[in-house]
């Protein structure tokens, strides 16, 4: 819990920093390719941790069948959602309102 608090606190004080300090009228589009490049590692280093744990490999086949579970349920209710929300407020496909 601890842990959590400390990145949550990091996080807002990043946040606090970046609003106060940033000059509204600079170009920052170089973040992009910071954060980017960020993302990759993070990815590439959580993947290689989980990899080389002997626990997780050895349970490869059960965690695969849960994955591919949720996956698909996560999957077919955004979908669902997606429907009876443009439904809902009359969106089409494009994101058009649908006049009457």
């Amino acid at each position: 819990m601890g842990l959590l608090i400390l990145y949550l606190g990091m996080a807002l004080i990043g946040y606090l920093v970046g609003a106060k300090y940033t000059d509204k009228e600079k170009d920052y589009s170089w973040t992009n390719k910071v954060t980017t490049g960020c993302l990759i590692v993070l990815i590439f280093t959580m993947g290689a941790r989980i990899g080389s744990d002997e626990r997780v490999i050895s349970s490869l086949q059960t965690i695969g069948i849960k994955a591919a579970v949720i996956t698909f349920f996560a999957f077919a209710g955004s979908i669902s959602a997606c429907f009876i929300v443009r439904k809902l407020f009359r969106i089409d496909r494009k994101g058009v309102k649908i006049d009457d």
